[in-house]
């Protein structure tokens, strides 16, 4: 059985003799890609972090950085080294772009550290794509409102020419990604009332979206907005305060139940689409007879619900 063996110099990496298999253990321990293995003819080089862009297919091209988490992995980055490399492209410009990397790229800059990068060359888009969304273990998930910026810069650039083509390389459903594209075009009075719109998940958009498409719902949205725009409300509460509007109430709190010990046994709560959802509180150590006496108690303030709710006026 013959041995493989690559020679590092020590003048470039301190390392000594090292086999073919460990040198692509090396290359495949650093940020997984989603699709192969990094290709014979990358290289690794160091740069200058403020001399690099974050590639325009990176999902998190305009993401902000907190200031904590960056200064936390600076110091180990100062501390340990980069483990990992960030991968990158040169663009037609000369000027390295970053693919998946970001955050170590900012971190870097704060170090005084150059940034690892392993260059791609001569990489399909396809592929490109691919490393700029593959999941990644240490960086935190980009909000759906940068991946949806990501999504409509991808088609507005025909980068990618068709909705299904994209989903697919970028690992989501279509809905999803309608739902996303429908997002950044929303309103801006609906988007101006979240204090930050990066707060605002996929189920609250999913729940928002078709009331805003809705005409006889839409201008209850958009005057409940305005009232609470800049009051600095959680993405929850903004959601919370446009489904009441789109259902005729100034709010909609959960309707308590309580036992004859003035104890809340279960609550009933009313949906922006004339839902209700009842839960009630944990039974498993009741005696069997409360428990058939909380569900009489419930069914009797679903009953007054029911008929008190719908009435747009009560």
């Amino acid at each position: 059985m013959s041995l493989a063996l690559t020679w590092l110099p020590h003048d470039d990496l301190d390392q000594g003799w090292l086999t073919t298999s460990q040198e692509d253990r090396r290359m495949t321990d650093q940020l997984p890609l989603v699709t192969t293995a990094p290709r014979s003819t990358t290289r690794v080089v160091l740069v200058d972090p403020a001399a690099v862009r974050i590639s325009p297919l990176n999902p998190r091209v305009d993401t902000p950085h907190a200031p904590d988490a960056i200064a936390r992995l600076a110091d180990e980055l100062k501390a340990v080294g980069q483990i990992n490399d960030a991968h990158g492209e040169t663009a037609a410009d000369g000027i390295v772009e970053i693919l998946a990397g970001s955050r170590r790229c900012a971190a870097c800059l704060a170090a005084g550290l150059q940034l690892r990068v392993r260059l791609h060359p001569d990489l399909p888009r396809d592929e490109a794509i691919g490393i700029a969304y593959r999941d990644d273990r240490e960086a935190l998930r980009p909000s759906f409102w940068d991946l949806a910026g990501g999504w409509e810069t991808l088609l507005g650039r025909r980068i990618v020419t068709s909705d299904s083509a994209l989903a697919r390389l970028v690992g989501v459903d279509k809905s999803t990604m309608s739902r996303g594209l429908s997002f950044r075009k929303a309103p801006e009075p609906i988007l101006a009332a979240f204090a930050d719109r990066r707060e605002i998940s996929l189920s609250q958009w999913i729940d928002l979206a078709p009331l805003i498409e809705n005409d006889d719902t839409r201008e209850a949205l958009l005057t409940r907005a305005a009232l609470i725009a800049g009051n600095g409300y959680a993405a929850p509460r903004v959601a919370a305060e446009l489904k009441a509007a789109a259902a005729g109430k100034v709010a909609i709190p959960a309707i308590e139940v309580r036992n004859r010990h003035d104890r809340v046994i279960a609550t009933i709560q009313p949906g922006h689409r004339g839902d209700l959802t009842v839960k009630f509180k944990p039974m498993a150590e009741a005696h069997p007879s409360y428990r058939l006496e909380y569900a009489r108690l419930v069914h009797e303030k679903l009953v007054e619900v029911i008929k008190t709710f719908f009435d747009k006026d009560a």
